[in-house]
């Protein structure tokens, strides 16, 4: 193939500005907005991810601003960026033809092709992995053991993204040992400056937590590890990791990824199969720790997406070799490409135009979220010196990000899971103020106690075009106090959660 990163720029830039018009269409989703506010204050980590995200949007607003569409054109942009990192890297393990198509099928599973219009998290996290692996490969390959400096570099930027790329530098690490080149480098000093890197680098965000009572650590803790799913609820959540890792990723590209690994461990002592074992080695770390951990806790489809970055397109490449003069191959090919771009396709129409009727709708949570704002304006203008409150951190971001002062938002997540917001406020500065409670449900009895009064005003239904998709409780409380049932937690949110996670698991025990 000629030319073919040109090539495929000729396809992803329309692709990218098709995506990029469809997502400025619709509302930011609350994990967005959450990542938005993370912005306001620059930090080095926050409840329970480092400050990738963060300093990432940051800068791209201090360009662009913060509206939709240029929020959104900064995840499209890291979508294509890390497309044409992995077609580097599979450039260097498949033929260059095989890259290229395996690269565009990416484009259409929906793991990928609804991230692309999304600004979270995994946009950072992937796009580090691909520079990783891809620098890892060139490392390897072409003998130059001072690309693990590069290697370091990415890994430092992964780690930042989410704390999860701790799987891939320790799946990167096994690969460097088992694969014999890599073990030569291992005798210079290269790729030991380069695990040194993100140690250094990272260590920031270790000082963070030592001064924020290690609470991202507990706050991932909780997600990872659920004491109470015992027996047979163990079963169900992992037959709901596998369930979901089928529905993102769909079950031919699936399985064609797991053929691709297996094949690559039977392979492994060729020249080819060593090379594509530095892929495979932490794609499979990475799945089987969800997979284990999927016994523990309720693992999200995407959390394995940086395994489905390597295996996806290498079993898309075995697809397309198998496919070569073999009718029932053909078939299986069109299948699998078929079925996620149908998928794809759903999706998108979903968020658009419903097509099916489902409760839950993972679109809904793209509308209603500015006439919420407006509505809560109304009532601030009534009431201008009145702080808003509510318990949902989705609901605060949403808040924060569609009011034009962008004011502070109160979490009284007392008895729900905590975040930013909980680190954030200062509960001796509402003292003697009233509030504008927004929230699925009425206030909490115990909240109740530190207001003089509590007064319900009309409800808000968050819509989608005619329908509703939520109810919302308003309520105004005037003149909030700190005596009452919760002075422990207004007077250390984040210790409040930590002692409950500690009682928690002390419940637990056998």
């Amino acid at each position: 193939m000629r030319r073919p990163f040109l090539v495929l720029g000729a396809v992803l830039l329309p692709l990218s500005l098709l995506r990029l018009a469809l997502a400025a269409q619709v509302d930011l989703i609350p994990d967005e907005a959450y990542y938005w506010s993370w912005s306001l204050h620059p930090d080095w980590c926050y409840w329970d991810q480092p400050a990738g995200i963060a300093w990432a949007i940051l800068l791209w607003t201090k360009l662009f601003g913060d509206s939709v569409l240029a929020l959104r054109a900064l995840g499209t942009l890291c979508s294509t960026a890390t497309s044409f990192f992995i077609f580097a890297l599979l450039r260097r393990v498949l033929d260059s033809r095989s890259a290229f198509w395996s690269v565009v099928v990416m484009q259409i599973v929906p793991l990928f092709a609804a991230g692309a219009m999304l600004i979270l998290h995994d946009s950072l996290l992937l796009l580090f992995a691909a520079i990783a692996w891809w620098a890892a490969v060139v490392a390897v390959q072409s003998d130059r053991p001072r690309w693990w400096l590069v290697v370091g570099a990415a890994l430092t930027g992964a780690l930042y993204a989410k704390f999860s790329a701790v799987l891939l530098a320790l799946g990167l690490a096994g690969a460097a040992v088992w694969h014999p080149r890599a073990r030569r480098h291992l005798r210079t000093p290269w790729p030991y400056l380069g695990a040194l890197l993100p140690v250094v680098l990272f260590a920031p965000v270790i000082a963070w937590n030592m001064k924020h009572q290690w609470v991202a650590y507990y706050a991932v803790t909780k997600l990872a590890e659920n004491p109470s799913l015992v027996g047979a609820r163990r079963l169900l959540s992992l037959l709901d990791y596998l369930g979901g890792q089928l529905g993102v990723v769909t079950p031919f590209i699936a399985a064609a990824g797991i053929w691709a690994l297996i094949k690559t461990l039977r392979e492994r002592r060729t020249t080819d199969g060593a090379t594509r074992m530095l892929l495979v080695i932490p794609a499979a770390l990475v799945l089987v720790y969800f997979l284990v951990n999927s016994l523990q806790a309720k693992i999200q489809a995407n959390w394995p997406a940086m395994a489905w970055l390597a295996l996806a397109p290498m079993g898309v490449e075995d697809l397309l070799h198998a496919a070569r003069g073999r009718r029932l191959w053909r078939a299986m090919l069109a299948i699998a490409i078929a079925v996620p771009a149908a998928m794809t396709l759903v999706l998108h129409i979903q968020t658009f135009r419903p097509l099916i009727s489902v409760r839950p709708d993972i679109t809904d949570q793209f509308y209603g979220w500015n006439e919420l704002a407006q509505r809560v304006q109304e009532i601030r203008r009534e009431h201008p010196t009145a702080a808003l409150m509510t318990t949902r951190y989705q609901i605060a971001a949403e808040l924060q990000y569609h009011l034009p002062d962008r004011p502070p938002v109160y979490t009284s997540d007392f008895s729900h899971r905590g975040s930013e917001f909980t680190i954030l406020l200062d509960y001796d500065r509402l003292v003697g103020k009233d509030a504008i409670f927004v929230d699925p449900f009425e206030m909490a009895r115990q909240m109740r106690h530190h207001f003089a009064e509590v007064v319900s005003l009309p409800s808000f239904a968050r819509r989608r075009g005619g329908r509703e998709v939520e109810t919302l409780y308003v309520q105004y409380a005037r003149e909030f106090h700190w005596a009452g049932p919760l002075p422990e937690y207004f007077a250390d949110p984040v210790g409040y959660h930590l002692a409950a996670l500690a009682r928690r698991w002390t419940k637990h025990e056998p």
